[in-house]
């Protein structure tokens, strides 16, 4: 076994060794836990690194054989971010051993290119949630990319602007592609390659963009007006597609949108909306009734977040009680679990839960966090409820009281995106492997 397989299995077996030993309601942040828990990682360290000596000197003698089967245990061997951090001085953040961190834009500052450019316009200013766009969704590993970033500005200064790639990830250009609307907060995709950016304020609305052909619309998505801030797609049955919009409001009830179009035009009208009403501690319903949708909000999921669809269940953010609400869609039950209360490693996930977004195989959700002292993206590891840490401020530092932001993927999966919004400032956070995010 090579020492990268060790430190690897060492990670997954301090995983699930953690997760026998507290119960469920417990955290591992208690200083006589997280000591057991060091003194666990360093015996077995000892023991598999002894293994791996073994290994390699067996490697010697069979003409390799256990080195071929150390590397593929290896390859199947998931990634677990957070056992360690190193400090990048010059970004003031914490990394996790295992990626590294490269700044690609700043707030006021143009846009550098790959060509040895730069752009025009300089980057927005208060970047918040972002997604990546395909430019030819039927070809993505070999087409570019846009990343289209909101901005949370106000008076019409907000709005939506998209860093567009090649597809090995280089910066070619920076655009405005949604101008003149306000506190552009978060938003979400649609099916047919588009990008949903929701405003937050009083009268807020949701505005579907193209950035490959660069055409824009208001939706239906926000009614009459409100404080929106994330869009998910359940399209499982794309003959009846069904849109949830969160609300950052204490009142902020769930929307849900269904139309039976798909493509450009569906979320333009013609669908019906319907609202969430929780019942009690497992069930809820669905209810045209949005005032009843309101009281409901207040009292179960006040100041909704990011949302994200897997698999028939609805996942999302409760700002205000740290929380993540999982709805089933199938049977109308729902679970809600405390964000950040099991953290695996050195992170610390304390503070306020905004975005959330899932990885490709669906093994990771992605969180930014809004506030405290050293405010980073952390990921939640399978139905466990284990968290861990990509990357976090330095306390105290640069970042405190800052939010991150922007969480998206490249098309290849090798490129991860986030940033801070305060600061202002983008990264762009790949794997030391070379190997796709999950």
């Amino acid at each position: 076994m090579s020492d990268s397989s060790a430190v690897a299995v060492k990670a997954k077996f301090i995983v699930h060794l953690d997760s026998e030993i507290e119960s469920p309601a417990s955290s591992n942040r208690s200083p006589n836990n997280h000591r057991f828990a060091k003194a666990i990682a360093i015996a077995t360290s000892v023991f598999l690194l002894a293994a791996g000596l073994s290994a390699r000197l067996t490697a010697t003698t069979n003409g390799g054989s256990a080195g071929i089967r150390a590397r593929s245990l290896q390859q199947r061997t998931p990634f677990f971010f957070g056992d360690e951090f190193y400090v990048d001085s010059d970004l003031d953040i914490e990394v996790s051993k295992g990626l590294t961190v490269r700044p690609i834009a700043w707030t006021g500052k143009p846009v550098p290119y790959a060509d040895g450019g730069e752009s025009k316009l300089k980057y927005h200013t208060e970047s918040d949630a972002a997604g990546v766009i395909s430019m030819d969704p039927t070809d993505p590993l070999n087409s570019g990319y846009v990343y289209l970033a909101n901005s949370e500005e106000d008076d019409g200064k907000g709005g939506v602007f998209g860093i567009y790639f090649d597809k090995d990830g280089n910066v070619l250009e920076y655009k405005n592609l949604l101008p003149g609307t306000t506190w552009n907060c978060g938003g979400g995709h649609t099916p047919w390659n588009t990008w949903v950016s929701c405003e937050e304020h009083e009268a807020g609305q949701c505005y579907e963009i193209d950035p490959v052909s660069e055409k824009t619309q208001m939706t239906v998505l926000g009614g009459d007006g409100g404080q929106y801030e994330s869009v998910a797609c359940d399209d499982r049955d794309p003959s009846n597609l069904k849109f949830f919009t969160t609300e950052d409001h204490e009142r902020g009830a769930l929307r849900r949108y269904e139309t039976g179009d798909y493509g450009w035009g569906a979320l333009h009208g013609g669908g019906t909306t319907t609202f969430l009403n929780v019942l009690d501690d497992e069930n809820y319903e669905w209810t045209t009734d949005e005032e009843l949708a309101r009281d409901s909000a207040e009292k179960y999921y006040p100041k909704t977040e990011g949302v994200q669809v897997h698999e028939g269940k609805l996942y999302f953010m409760s700002k205000e009680d740290e929380s993540l609400i999982v709805l089933d869609l199938e049977d109308m039950t729902y679970e809600t679990e405390a964000t950040g209360k099991k953290m695996y490693g050195e992170g610390d996930f304390g503070d306020q839960p905004d975005q959330n977004y899932f990885g490709p195989t669906r093994k990771y959700m992605y969180f930014t966090e809004d506030g405290g002292e050293n405010p980073g993206v952390h990921a939640r590891y399978g139905d466990d409820g284990t968290y861990f840490t990509l990357f976090q401020g330095v306390e105290g530092g640069r970042y405190d009281g800052d939010e991150t932001v922007g969480i998206a993927l490249s098309p290849d999966h090798k490129k991860f995106y986030a940033g801070f919004q305060d600061y202002g400032i983008i990264f762009e956070v790949t794997r030391n492997d070379g190997r796709a995010f999950e």
